[in-house]
């Protein structure tokens, strides 16, 4: 017997599908039909298709905001098909259903073993009766969130899984005059998000002691908001996330520099 689960359970999806196509519904009506009272919350579905760790980072940007409880059903699966894991279980305060690609790394960061228990989604209560190659979102996903959404524990889903795929999404390149991060995320405004924190680096920012280099652009100045600078003029500056980023006042930052996901960002003591 499942626990009792919460009177209107979270299903936060986070997909790189797009909305111009059938796969988000087909996701959301597999949820319902298990799981009526499930409350269903569209993260994005505008990620960059094939690209984990820019799912990785929205993920971990986002899940702070949820409550306890939430289920994450993450698609970002260029691997889908494949030998990759299907997994399900508890990550934290929150519960998760997706591939073992990578997605997770964000919040795997600082979580202490007990915090963990995810499991391969193997068990047929927990997946559709037939899994197509190039769909997991719908035959597994899903459906093992749905099942979560019930209540049952994610130990009935299959066998346990202790080593999650992590990807170096908050890794730095540090030498004694250089600090190198890269960029995570492209927003709709063409902003770079980097991976570079203020918590772990922000000295490295100490007014009239740095030149931040984002392609062939040079920025010496952090700003604290777009109005600090003139219309179409390039700012540096902390974000929301906790990171750098790179923008321009009403224009596009990756426009101008020309950067793309996975692109260097060079911090230079002075």
């Amino acid at each position: 017997m499942p626990a009792a689960p919460p009177a209107t359970p979270i299903v936060a999806l986070l997909t790189d599908f797009g909305v111009g196509d059938w796969y988000v519904g087909a996701m959301k009506g597999e949820i319902l039909r298990r799981a009526p009272h499930a409350h269903l919350v569209d993260v994005t579905h505008g990620l960059p298709p094939h690209q984990v760790l820019p799912g990785a980072f929205v993920l971990h940007c986002a899940a702070g905001s949820f409550p306890a409880g939430t289920i994450f059903c993450c698609v970002v699966d260029p691997g889908v098909g494949t030998e990759r894991r299907a997994l399900c279980g508890r990550v934290g305060p929150w519960l998760f259903s997706g591939p073992d690609n990578g997605l997770l790394s964000g919040l795997l960061e600082g979580l202490a073993p007990d915090d963990l228990d995810l499991h391969r989604i193997e068990n047929p209560e927990f997946r559709n009766e037939r899994v197509s190659s190039t769909f997991h979102g719908r035959d597994l996903f899903a459906p093992a969130a749905a099942r979560l959404a019930l209540g049952f524990d994610p130990a009935q889903a299959g066998p346990p899984v202790a080593d999650p795929l992590r990807l170096p999404l908050f890794e730095l390149a540090e030498q004694a005059d250089r600090l190198t991060g890269r960029v995570v995320l492209i927003d709709q405004f063409g902003n770079l998000v980097t991976n570079i924190r203020r918590r772990s680096h922000g000295a490295w920012f100490e007014p009239g002691r740095f030149v931040i280099h984002a392609g062939a652009l040079r920025l010496d100045t952090l700003s604290t908001t777009f109005g600090e600078v003139r219309h179409v003029q390039a700012l540096a500056y902390w974000g929301s996330a906790g990171t750098l980023e790179i923008a321009v006042n009403q224009g596009s930052a990756a426009g101008l520099t020309g950067l793309r996901l996975g692109d260097a960002i060079d911090v230079e003591r002075r």
